[in-house]
C-alpha cells in the first residue's frame, strides 16, 4: 500500500504540473493578443497622424498661394510638423521592435510549454500503469468531484487537505497503511507523513 501512496502522490504532483502549464498557455495567447491589439492602435494612431499631416500640408500649400504674407510663421509650423511626424514614426518603430520582441519571447514560452505539458501527461500515463485499477478509480473520482489535491498527508491527527482532526483509531491505522483511508471530512485520500516537531 505504501508503494501505491507513493505513485499516487508522484501522479498527483505531475498532474498538478500540467495543470499549472495548461493555465499557463491559456493566458500566453491571450497576452499575445493584447499585445498584437495594442500594437494595432499604435499603428492607427500613426496612421492618424499621417492622416492629419496630409492635411495640415495640404491647407499649407492652399496657403502658400493665397497668401504671401506670414511666411515665417508657415515656416516654423512646417519645422514644427516634421518634428511631430519624425516623433511618432521614431515611437512606432520603437513599439513595433518592443511588440515583436516580447511577442517571439511568449511563442518561445509557449512551444517550451508545451514540451513540457507533453513530458507530464507522458510521465502520468506511466504513472497510472502502477496504480491498481481500483485505487486509481478512487483518486480519478476525488479529482472529479472539484478536489484540486486528491491525495494529503496527515499529522498529528489533522488533516492536510481540511485541516480537521480525525479520529485516534483511524489515525493509528493509517499509520499501519495497510489499506487506503480516506479522510471521513473531506473524503480524500489520506496518509500518515512523519514530520519533525
Amino acid at each position: 500500500m505504501r508503494e501505491q501512496l507513493a505513485i499516487l502522490i508522484k501522479l498527483q504532483k505531475t498532474e498538478s504540473a500540467a495543470a499549472g502549464i495548461i493555465a499557463k498557455k491559456k493566458d500566453l495567447p491571450v497576452r499575445i493578443n493584447r499585445l498584437e491589439e495594442e500594437f494595432k492602435a499604435c499603428c492607427e494612431a500613426v496612421e492618424k497622424e499621417r492622416e492629419q499631416l496630409e492635411a495640415l500640408r495640404k491647407s499649407r500649400r492652399e496657403k502658400d498661394i493665397h497668401l504671401q504674407k506670414g511666411q515665417e510663421t508657415l515656416k516654423r509650423s512646417r519645422e514644427r510638423l516634421f518634428e511631430v511626424k519624425t516623433n511618432k514614426e521614431y515611437q512606432s518603430i520603437l513599439k513595433e521592435i518592443e511588440t515583436l520582441e516580447e511577442k517571439k519571447k511568449m511563442e518561445e514560452e509557449l512551444n517550451s510549454l508545451a514540451g513540457e505539458l507533453d513530458v507530464c501527461v507522458r510521465k502520468s500515463a506511466d504513472l497510472k500503469k502502477g496504480i491498481s485499477p481500483e485505487i486509481l478509480r478512487k483518486y480519478e473520482q476525488i479529482k472529479n468531484a472539484g478536489r484540486v489535491v486528491a491525495v494529503v498527508s496527515v499529522w498529528k491527527e489533522v488533516c492536510d487537505g481540511c485541516h480537521m482532526s480525525i479520529p485516534p483509531q483511524l489515525y493509528n491505522n493509517l499509520q499501519k497503511s495497510t489499506t487506503l483511508i480516506t479522510c471521513p471530512n473531506c473524503n480524500r485520500i489520506i496518509y500518515w507523513e512523519r514530520r519533525d516537531g
